[in-house]
């Protein structure tokens, strides 16, 4: 998981296909601004490479997450600031999936059904895997969310790469993009405060790093974080399979999004 405390900014001119263009170089670092900045040449280097026809220059690259820190949880856990301006929970090894529709049946194709009854084939779906052999030690703990489902998985770390991680995120219908996103970046992601749109708040495009103060972000960050306490992002159902008890990452997880609350899901 690459999520850094310095970034640089780089304008870097490079030939583009016979057409010489100046492009945005971003360079992160936990060390320094310094670092950051022989990140960012690195990654110039990566780009030309690519451009001169080097189809595997960025096989081994893990995309960055170029957001700002808020708070660090652990050593494999922190919480940022995503470019709408919510908080999210970013985690190497804390399973999060998210589910936002059923396992399609052959039935189901044939029969209209509302949001609750979709709600309602996810936490049964999940029940029923949890209850199998296959996942057998693990705890599922299932939350509902505005669109479906949020599960936490415990009983073990995961990486998103691996392929029983895969398998599991398949096979509980997670959705793909929200897959794919975890496998490039290296980790889970778990939205903590709700989105903009859902408070009937604009949505702020957020930039990071910031290169002075934006104050019209912060009278922005303000109102949001104001409208944001009358919303949970999820309400906690039940835990099925093995239950492992809580440990701070979810702790934090559940203050954070209202989970315990009987607020409106946003």
């Amino acid at each position: 998981m690459k999520v850094f405390k310095y970034w640089v900014t780089e304008k870097v001119r490079m030939d583009v296909y016979g057409e010489i263009k100046e492009i945005t170089i971003y360079g992160g670092s936990n060390v320094s601004t310094d670092d950051a900045a022989q990140k960012a040449r690195q990654k110039a280097d990566l780009i030309k490479r690519k451009i001169e026809g080097n189809r595997d220059a960025f096989e081994e690259y893990e995309v960055e997450i170029r957001e700002e820190i808020l708070r660090t949880v652990d050593d494999h856990t922190v919480i940022t600031r995503n470019r709408y301006g919510a908080q999210v929970m970013n985690a190497e090894n804390l399973m999060f999936l998210d589910i936002d529709k059923p396992k399609a049946t052959l039935a189901g194709l044939f029969r209209k059904s509302s949001p609750g009854d979709d709600k309602e084939k996810i936490f049964d779906m999940v029940r029923k895997l949890a209850s199998g052999s296959k996942y057998a030690g693990l705890g599922f703990r299932i939350y509902e969310t505005f669109q479906g489902a949020r599960v936490i998985v415990t009983g073990r770390s995961f990486d998103p790469r691996e392929l029983f991680a895969m398998e599991l995120m398949r096979e509980f219908n997670t959705d793909p993009l929200y897959a794919a996103l975890c496998r490039k970046q290296g980790c889970f992601r778990a939205r903590l405060t709700p989105k903009p749109n859902r408070i009937k708040m604009k949505a702020y495009k957020v930039k990071y790093p910031r290169v002075e103060a934006d104050l019209q972000f912060e009278a922005w960050l303000q109102s949001y974080e104001q409208a944001s306490r009358n919303f949970s992002v999820c309400k906690f159902v039940e835990t099925a399979g093995a239950n492992h008890g809580s440990f701070e990452a979810v702790r934090l997880h559940d203050d954070f999004t209202g989970a315990g609350l009987h607020l409106p899901l946003a």
